[in-house]
């Protein structure tokens, strides 16, 4: 079997494979010796002319500095013959003086002495005659007001018989009333300097002053001409401030030849000297190096080519053997052995394909056995998998009846623990009769919460259950949104002032609508979020914003909860809503909880259709978003009725004006407890003398006495019992807050007063103000106004709508009084009571109005009071104008009842 063959049995004559060898060498070869001369021959050439540009900015460069000191010897030697004191000298001597500079310096033409005015005092000339004294007047010459501005003028270049250049220069001396020296210098100095430039052969150079005129040309007749060149590209960019390109500029010169340009600014002049070179004398010697590098380059291509046909041949024999060989083992013939003799890599290669054939004969061999055992061992797995499939399905199904089994549990375990523990709490609540010690109190206190806390997770657990087992439904009716989110934050807003944090609610008048769905679900939703954020709020406070986007048959609410809190890492954002889980261990044993209120929270909302997420970085607090669709309601949702209260009190009501003593009479009334009228501060220290009062409420601007103070003398009067005094006002800020904690007064009800916010107050003992904010943007708060009006009935608005008419009119009239007087207290006081009588039946933009002046009046001037005045005076009569029309269906009512 095994035959061994030699080279010349195979070898086959060269075919593509030589050829493509051979092309690929020697197109390799030309390349790099083609990259390699073309990147020479680049830089060679971008150095030459660099360096071509750079010699001829030299020579600009040497040109311009020698003219400069030419310019500048000339300007020093003028600034000598100026330091001369005129006083000191008459003007002969200032005469001789000017000979003399004339002859040390024969550039000058002419001097002329000016004194400090203008005035020719010496001229001393090669061209004219000598002048002393003439007192002509020079000073509107250019000379002597640039001297007299800047100490030195350089005039134009200008020729004199159109032979020779020349140009004015003029100096100022120094000292009080100093003398300006005006000098015509001859320039053909530069003539001379610039014909002796020599650039390469046939190279040149040029002068142009700052107007781009022309004044030094080795050829003079285009400088006699005073040619203008400030229309080329070069020069126009040279007198712009541009700088000359680093490689120099090719461009056509006067005579419309090809030359390399550069050029340099005189100092101080501004003029630019030019320096051309023909351009095919600046790049001959690149042009020579170009050749030298293309001859290089075709002798390199020929020996490459000559070295590729020898390492073609060497290269392609032995893989044409490879290939011969490589086709008999194809076609079956496995013993057959190549012989390679070239001692390099190749005879490798073949010593490895002689082993790969006898590799082949090996495994043709045995490969009909192992396909039988792989084969067997295929089958063998497919029943092995087949088994493990039915084992996985079993143990699924075990896991979703345990599942079921625990869902049933909790919910049996949790139902049935609800009435022992009713039981418990009931017991407990029985107990406190008022026999018991403070201890036992204490102990009774402790069971109480401990049994809370209980009923609390008892209930959480139930619910869990519930939404697992699938057994929630939705109970969807028709209900008030707005409602239903202050009733929530009213009822966490004691826990959030408890721990001393600031709670916000601020939604839009989208939300102030009836919409269809579960109240019962989405207040537990609003419940736990809020929950959750005061107890990981340790300080700061929170902030719940509310809006409702109306869509063609659905409302979609969206709120946000944000606090300052401890915050949630990254990778917890979404784990938080997993049964069980909390951020991490510390946080159960600092605030407790069993990891199922987000849990509940999320299930609700998704049952719901909606979606809650959460957005948090530790340390700086979270903001979970809440977005529910709910239906449009069929029909308005009636005014639930007020509870009534726990027990009647008797309250003192003190205020001056007539409207919020009636508001707030009935309000009281509606509340079910006792009101008490003082209408100054004064009646209210008799009447809570003399009667015992469980709550005072206190208005605190009044004319005779403030709130504040009659507060802080009730306090002094020793009552057996002290009632609870809360400030009616509209300012919350902080130093109102101060000044009412100073005496004694912790509680402020906002004005306009509303009934949920008064109950809260008087009930309740919160140590926050709760300001209920008016409505702004229209005259009236029809919201506000719908309210008061089924509180108090048609007939008592249209009452209180008649005295806030009198009162109104009366109070804009001593409003204009006050503000015609100047008197700024009594101004800021007839506002209040503006104000207040305005916010009682919702007229919010003359509430707000009388506001912004009672806190600027102190600080107002005379124009702006009386300005004010007649702002209040129009906005009153349009608040009662528009409340009118509002009241208006309703009066024809109250007039038929009266008749009857």
């Amino acid at each position: 079997m095994n035959e061994a063959i030699d080279q010349g049995h195979l070898r086959t004559p060269p075919g593509r494979l030589f050829r493509k060898y051979l092309y690929s060498i020697v197109a390799l070869a030309f390349a790099a010796l083609a990259v390699s001369t073309g990147f020479d021959v680049w830089f060679s050439y971008r150095e030459q002319k660099q360096l071509l540009a750079a010699t001829q900015r030299e020579q600009a460069a040497s040109a311009a500095i020698q003219i400069g000191q030419f310019i500048g010897q000339i300007e020093n030697q003028i600034r000598w013959l100026a330091r001369l004191p005129p006083e000191l000298s008459s003007n002969e001597d200032q005469r001789l003086n000017a000979i003399r500079l004339l002859r040390l310096s024969p550039a000058i033409a002419e001097i002329a002495e000016l004194d400090s005015r203008g005035r020719e005092q010496v001229r001393v000339s090669r061209r004219v005659a000598d002048r002393l004294g003439s007192k002509t007047d020079l000073s509107g010459s250019p000379a002597f007001r640039g001297a007299s501005e800047s100490r030195a003028y350089y005039g134009p270049v200008y020729f004199f018989g159109d032979t020779e250049p020349f140009m004015t220069l003029a100096t100022r001396g120094t000292g009080r009333d100093p003398n300006v020296i005006v000098a015509d210098v001859n320039l053909r100095f530069i003539w001379d300097l610039v014909a002796g430039i020599r650039v390469g052969n046939t190279g040149k150079a040029y002068v142009v002053d700052r107007e781009g005129v022309l004044i030094a040309h080795p050829d003079l007749w285009p400088a006699l001409r005073r040619s203008d060149l400030s229309g080329y590209a070069d020069v126009r960019a040279a007198l712009d401030g541009v700088g000359p390109p680093s490689g120099g500029l090719v461009k056509e010169d006067l005579s419309g030849q090809r030359v390399l340009s550069t050029y340099a600014t005189v100092p101080s002049l501004g003029w630019l000297v030019f320096v051309e070179l023909p351009l095919t004398e600046a790049y001959a010697p690149i042009y020579a190096s170009i050749g030298r590098s293309t001859f290089l380059l075709v002798i390199l291509l020929a020996l490459a080519v000559l070295v590729s046909l020898w390492l073609s041949r060497r290269m392609t024999v032995p893989i044409q053997l490879l290939t011969q060989g490589a086709r008999r083992i194809g076609s079956g013939d496995l013993g057959l052995r190549l012989a390679i003799r070239t001692g390099d890599e190749l005879e490798a290669l073949g010593d490895q394909f002689n082993r790969m054939a006898a590799h082949l004969r090996e495994s043709y061999a045995t490969l009909e056995r192992k396909v039988i055992e792989r084969t067997s061992e295929l089958e063998k797995a497919r029943d092995h998998a087949l088994a493990e499939h039915d084992s996985a399905e079993r143990a699924r199904s075990v896991a979703v009846a345990a599942n079921e089994t625990k869902s049933r549990f909790l919910a049996v375990v949790s139902h049935e623990l609800r009435t022992p523990l009713n039981g418990v709490m009931g017991v407990l609540q029985l107990l406190d009769d008022g026999s018991l010690g403070e201890a036992q109190r204490r102990h009774l206190a402790t069971a109480a919460a401990s049994g809370e806390t209980l009923v609390a997770l008892v209930d959480t657990i139930l619910e869990y259950a519930r939404l697992e087992a699938s057994t929630e439904t939705l109970e969807t009716r028709d209900f008030r949104l707005d409602r239903l989110i202050e009733t929530a934050v009213d009822l966490m807003r004691p826990q959030a002032f408890g721990k001393g944090l600031a709670f916000d609610l601020a939604f839009d008048e989208t939300v102030n609508t009836s919409v269809h769905g579960d109240p019962v679900r989405l207040n537990r939703i609003l419940l736990n979020l809020i929950g959750n954020a005061i107890k990981f709020t340790p300080r700061g406070g929170i902030a719940l914003q509310a809006t409702a986007g109306q869509r063609d048959d659905h409302v979609l609410l969206h709120i946000t909860v944000q606090d300052t809190g401890i915050g949630i890492a990254p990778d917890m954002h979404e784990r938080i809503f997993d049964d069980f889980v909390q951020a991490d261990d510390s946080i159960a044993r600092r605030f407790g909880g069993t990891g199922l209120g987000l849990a509940i929270a999320r299930r609700l909302t998704r049952l719901m259709r909606g979606e809650l997420t959460v957005e948090s970085t530790p340390g700086a607090g979270s903001t979970f978003t809440l977005d529910v669709p709910l239906g449009l309601a069929a029909s308005g949702v009636a005014q639930s009725a007020l509870a009534p209260p726990s027990r009647q009190l008797r309250v003192l009501l003190v205020d001056d004006d007539p409207v919020n003593c009636e508001v707030g009479e009935a309000i009281l009334n509606r509340l079910g407890h006792r009101p008490t009228i003082a209408r100054n501060g004064a009646s209210a220290i008799t009447l809570a003398r003399e009667q015992p009062f469980d709550v005072i409420l206190m208005d605190l601007h009044m004319p005779d006495m403030d709130g504040v103070d009659a507060a802080s003398r009730i306090g002094k009067l020793g009552l057996p019992k002290m009632p609870r005094i809360i400030a009616v006002t509209a300012d919350v800020s902080r130093s109102a807050r101060e000044r009412l904690a100073g005496a004694g007064i912790t509680r402020i009800v906002g004005k306009p007063i509303l009934i949920n916010a008064l109950r809260e107050a008087i009930e309740d003992s919160p140590e926050e103000p709760a300001a209920a904010p008016l409505a702004a943007g229209a005259l009236i708060d029809r919201h506000f106004l719908d309210d008061q009006k089924e509180l108090l009935g048609a007939a008592q608005i249209a009452k209180l709508q008649q005295l806030l008419e009198e009162t109104s009119r009366q109070l804009v009239e001593d409003i204009a009084n006050a503000a015609t007087a100047g008197d700024h207290k009594q101004l800021a006081r007839s506002a209040h009571q503006l104000g207040s009588a305005a916010g009682a039946l919702g007229l919010v933009r003359l509430f707000e109005r009388c506001r912004e002046i009672e806190d600027t009046a102190a600080t107002m001037p005379p124009p702006e009071c009386q300005s004010a005045a007649r702002d209040l005076a129009a906005l009153q009569k349009a608040s009662m104008s528009a409340l009118e029309k509002l009241l208006r269906p309703e009066k024809p009512r109250l007039i038929g009842s009266q008749d009857r």
